[in-house]
């Protein structure tokens, strides 16, 4: 009975020296920092993304940035706009001058019938928004679409007149604007004067 209680001790103490052991040994280890050394990609939230999407792009260890709604990430893994993406190209608004160099736009004395010809860049014809009599006319129809590519490289061709009944006036001369990335993605850009218009709004929309 003594025997057996004696290696039962002897037992005990061996468990408690394991035991001992273990409080002795090496701690959790301590995750890596998401940086440059060690991802190809972006952070975001101190894990390695892989940089390529538009929630999440960007590449060399920095910070992960969210695309805007009309961009998407690159193949360089920047935000941008995707130059296959469609617009459309939609005048909004104008502002026409009181008067036709000294003369009334029409014989009765009333504002000029503004319509807006315009041309998008690889377009085989041209495109035309319907007649509204004002001095600060307003369109929501009559734009033309063209593939991103195509307006950063080459200009929106347009032209504003006043359609009367004999032979219409030209409000302005043929015109060309090139648009930005910074101007696709904002969505609208107004164009300065020229002639008889003070000034054109256009509307830049991405289509589905």
């Amino acid at each position: 009975m003594n025997r057996v209680f004696a290696v039962g001790v002897i037992a005990l103490s061996a468990l408690a020296g394991c035991g001992g052991d273990d409080n002795t040994g090496p701690g959790p280890s301590t995750p890596q920092k998401c940086s440059t050394s060690n991802c190809a990609g972006c952070c975001y939230n101190n894990v390695c993304q892989t940089g390529t999407t538009a929630s999440a792009c960007g590449k060399l260890g920095a910070a992960c940035v969210a695309c805007g709604s009309a961009q998407v990430c690159k193949t360089d893994q920047t935000c941008g706009v995707d130059p296959n993406s469609v617009w459309l190209i939609q005048p909004v608004s104008a502002q026409i001058t009181s008067n036709n160099n000294g003369s009334y736009w029409d014989a009765d004395y009333s504002p000029p019938d503004v319509f807006v010809v315009m041309k998008c860049p690889g377009a085989t014809s041209a495109t035309s928004t319907y007649e509204v009599e004002s001095y600060t006319p307003k369109w929501t129809t009559g734009g033309c679409t063209a593939k991103a590519s195509q307006l950063l490289a080459e200009p929106w061709v347009f032209q504003l007149w006043d359609s009367d009944i004999s032979v219409n006036d030209t409000i302005t001369t043929t015109l060309g604007f090139r648009f930005t990335e910074q101007a696709l993605t904002s969505g609208t850009v107004t164009l300065g004067a020229s002639g008889g218009m003070t000034s054109l709004t256009v509307q830049l929309q991405k289509q589905p």
